[in-house]
């Protein structure tokens, strides 16, 4: 069957410049001539930044990692675009911009603006450990009070809300906000706890309070989240489907691969790939309208309710 895909989460902005290797044809797990096998493709590419340097030293990567992308001659010349909002359909390959791990606007909320300015629309406050933002996944701890401002502004202005890689605490913290201003809660990269019960995948009730958000979930390809202390191959990722599935979350339900940023399966190395998983969904009697639906549909009409230009 032919697919179109919209990913929720990838790290290859980061890769490209920490390899020199452009968006057109690579040596990573993400590129546009790997993708030429989906009809259309959108991209969320996510700004992550090492832990190894400081909140300042990180802000200062996310520009450079900005200017890369830019100016990658695919960028250039028009074979993928750069927006702020969901493409109609006849496009070709969009990016849409994200920041993971928040911690670089180190407690200046200023830098919510200037993050909304350069195109970003989609915030993942939290990545490791606690911050000026607050506590991740690692940590019992929740928001902090500038951690809390810099959230409401960033929904204010109408970016998206991340979930993936903040503590229980933290990710309550952050549906209150949601429900509150009435935006949705995304979970952009994360799987099912109760299937693999590793503190960066979602418990259940907090895959209920996505949902009853109008929020999405990507499933995650890092082997780490699909399986607890095994190799795990694209079959484990029907698991964790099925799960969400049993959750309501037909209509959420969508990939947030973390590609170029985690270990995969070895079956699905790079995007080229991805079709062995709608492969296997056909095997176990999964429907082509849900299948399509994980892949594209159910992302794409969200971005285009809640993406703004």
């Amino acid at each position: 069957m032919q697919l179109s895909l919209f990913d929720l989460h990838c790290d290859t902005a980061s890769e490209m410049l920490a390899t020199g290797q452009c968006l057109r044809d690579n040596r990573l797990a993400v590129s546009l001539k790997k993708a030429e096998v989906f009809t259309h493709y959108v991209q969320v590419m996510a700004y992550w930044t090492d832990r190894r340097l400081d909140d300042e030293q990180g802000w200062q990567r996310f520009f450079e990692i900005l200017e890369n992308l830019r100016n990658d001659p695919a960028v250039l010349d028009g074979s993928a675009v750069i927006s702020t909002a969901c493409p109609p359909h006849e496009h070709p390959p969009t990016l849409i911009l994200a920041v993971e791990d928040a911690r670089i606007v180190a407690g200046k909320l200023e830098r919510i603006d200037l993050l909304y300015q350069n195109g970003v629309r989609i915030l993942t406050p939290l990545w490791y450990g606690e911050t000026c933002i607050g506590g991740s996944h690692n940590t019992s701890v929740g928001l902090t009070d500038f951690g809390k401002a810099a959230l409401r502004r960033a929904a204010e202005f109408g970016m998206l809300l991340d979930i993936s890689h903040a503590s229980y605490a933290s990710a309550s913290e952050i549906f209150e906000l949601s429900e509150e201003l009435h935006r949705p809660v995304i979970a952009s990269h994360s799987n099912a706890y109760d299937i693999c019960p590793v503190s960066r995948n979602l418990r259940r009730e907090q895959i209920d309070a996505v949902l009853r958000s109008g929020g999405v979930i990507g499933i995650n390809l890092y082997q780490g989240f699909l399986k607890e202390n095994a190799q795990a191959c694209a079959a484990d990722t029907l698991t964790h489907i099925e799960y969400f599935l049993e959750a309501g979350a037909e209509n959420a339900l969508c990939l947030g691969c973390d590609m170029d940023g985690c270990t995969l399966p070895e079956d699905i190395p790079d995007v080229a790939s991805l079709p062995h998983l709608a492969e296997l969904m056909l095997a176990h009697n999964y429907s082509e309208t849900l299948i399509r639906a994980l892949f594209y549909d159910n992302a794409y009409r969200f971005a285009s309710i809640h993406l703004c230009g």
